[in-house]
């Protein structure tokens, strides 16, 4: 029983060491991205299966902490709060919108002392259009706003569509559901 507590804490002392790893990982490719990279807050994750070793440690933990109820285990400590994460996020995004606003308006400023300022102008404004809008494949079963382009002309929550509209101009609001 000792060797199989020994290797529950390896293991869990591999997947710290991995998560932390990781972290930094994804911290570092966010930093060389400049903030643009994907966020992996925004994505919906999946629930894996568990591994043997995962539902056996998991096993073992359970029949730990009904031996000792009173007792706090390690790995029932209160996970840490991903405030703080959120908020590193958001200064490093405002920062880094700063830096571009400035790096911006100094290339204006440039562009303006070699009478290019219009014409600086103008590709801004077709930089701005283009990095702005989705420059990728829609993603499969995913509804469009124009509901043209969606399986059966199905529109999305929130569309006014002129049926709604006829009622609520001959029934009033109250008609619509």
């Amino acid at each position: 029983m000792a060797d199989f507590q020994e290797q529950l804490r390896q293991y869990r002392a591999q997947k710290r060491r991995k998560e932390t790893v990781d972290n930094f990982k994804d911290k570092l490719r966010r930093f060389w991205m400049l903030g643009t990279g994907t966020n992996k807050d925004t994505t919906i994750e999946v629930q894996q299966v568990p591994t043997k070793f995962e539902a056996i440690a998991e096993n073992s933990h359970d029949e730990a902490a009904s031996s000792s109820e009173g007792e706090l285990q390690p790995e029932e400590q209160p996970s840490r709060s991903t405030d703080h994460h959120h908020r590193e996020n958001n200064c490093l995004k405002y920062t880094l919108w700063a830096v571009y606003l400035l790096f911006w308006i100094t290339l204006y400023v440039i562009a303006i002392k070699l009478s290019f300022g219009l014409v600086f102008l103008m590709f801004s404004a077709l930089f701005g259009i283009y990095f702005n809008t989705r420059t990728e494949p829609k993603k499969r079963n995913e509804m469009s706003a124009y509901s043209v382009f969606n399986k059966n002309c199905e529109s999305i929550d929130g569309t006014l569509k002129a049926e709604q509209f006829e009622r609520e101009i001959r029934y009033g609001s109250g008609s619509v559901r």
